[in-house]
């Protein structure tokens, strides 16, 4: 999930992201990290530990939110988030999201899209003028944390809030020109807790794409590239 934040915000919006997975069939699990563990199956497990650990909990905590929303002198603060129909992921949350923000002191309104132009909000700068917050369903592409975590770099097309920090753009220029994928794994373990540190995006949950075959037949794909190629005329009778 993806949200575009006001750059005071920090600790509390973690405490508020503990969303239910019920929201996703039971098929979903709660997740304090960006990146999906999927993604460094062919890691090093000391990159693996490097990546995962210290990261922030999903236990809510709701005192604690409230002290930081006080500190911050934000207590009945309006923050916008958008909602649509264009799936149940999204609307679910924001409503979650409304709810855990009233409980915190927070004046959570939401802004319903329709699901024609609740895409601009991924492409249009301006559509996301008067938004704080806004959900999205993020595919990875390939198995590779740094199909995520690149987003962060200056200029990047899915850096929303117009992140910018040059060690975090060496670290990126870094892994891309790794050739050890053990070389490049640890560089990424560190921008994913930079990532995590600086509250870039917050994570909620993940849950794999899910495919059925038999024996019978052959051909369909077991990632997300369905969505870029006519993958059915590749499935055919097993041989």
């Amino acid at each position: 999930m993806t949200f575009r934040m006001p750059a005071e915000w920090t600790e509390h919006e973690r405490c508020l992201m503990a969303w239910p997975t019920r929201g996703l069939g039971g098929g979903g699990t709660v997740t304090h990290s960006l990146t999906t563990r999927a993604a460094w199956a062919e890691a090093p497990e000391q990159s693996r530990q490097a990546a995962f650990a210290g990261l922030p909990s999903t236990e809510p905590d709701l005192g604690e939110a409230r002290k930081l929303i006080k500190e911050a002198g934000a207590t009945g603060k309006r923050v916008t988030v958008a909602t649509s129909a264009i799936g149940q992921d999204v609307s679910l949350l924001a409503t979650a999201l409304q709810a855990a923000g009233t409980q915190i002191g927070l004046d959570v309104q939401l802004k319903t899209i329709a699901p024609n132009a609740f895409t601009a909000l991924f492409t249009d700068p301006k559509a996301r003028e008067g938004i704080d917050l806004f959900p999205e369903t993020y595919y990875d592409s390939i198995t590779d944390p740094l199909d995520l975590l690149s987003n962060f770099r200056t200029g990047a097309y899915q850096n929303y809030a117009g992140y910018s920090d040059r060690s975090y753009d060496r670290l990126v220029d870094q892994a891309r020109a790794a050739y050890d994928p053990a070389t490049r794994f640890a560089v990424e373990a560190k921008l994913q807790q930079k990532a995590a540190d600086q509250v870039l995006w917050i994570p909620v949950a993940e849950w794999p794409t899910t495919v059925f075959l038999n024996k019978r037949i052959t051909g369909a794909p077991t990632t997300i590239s369905y969505l870029y190629y006519p993958w059915a005329a590749d499935v055919g009778a097993a041989r």
